[in-house]
């Protein structure tokens, strides 16, 4: 999550049901249910995403650019059901995250990250 976490940050969740784009989130894959991931949200229930080469359009408008090479990505677009949510890495390139694993469920997620607690020097509300 460069540049936004680092390894070794300390950061504060909670538990949320409120959850909009951009949220940085921490859930588990059913594939590995010992690990966590921390990504942000960028689609929410019912939104299709579409990768282009240069931006990601979310429901046909919102246009978020990336440097993603698409040749690599098995999909370039998904639909969002009730209850899922797509979710990229800050440095996407080199992301393991919704591009592909596909989106996430609600009842993967854990917390909702809140702040960043440590380095004291960083201490930030996310």
């Amino acid at each position: 999550m460069e540049p936004c976490l680092k390894p070794n940050d300390i950061v504060l969740g909670k538990y949320s049901t409120k959850l909009v784009r951009n949220n940085l989130i921490c859930f588990n894959l059913p594939s590995n249910t010992k690990k966590l991931y921390v990504k942000r949200i960028i689609g929410l229930p019912y939104e299709f995403i579409e990768f282009t080469d240069s931006n990601i359009i979310i429901n046909d408008q919102k246009v978020i650019p990336h440097n993603i090479d698409i040749k690599k990505l098995s999909a370039t677009k998904w639909y969002n059901d009730e209850n899922q949510f797509f979710v990229l890495g800050d440095n996407s390139p080199d992301s393991y995250d919704s591009k592909n694993f596909g989106p996430i469920n609600f009842n993967w997620i854990k917390y909702k990250i809140i702040a960043k607690l440590w380095p004291l020097g960083k201490l930030s509300i996310l």
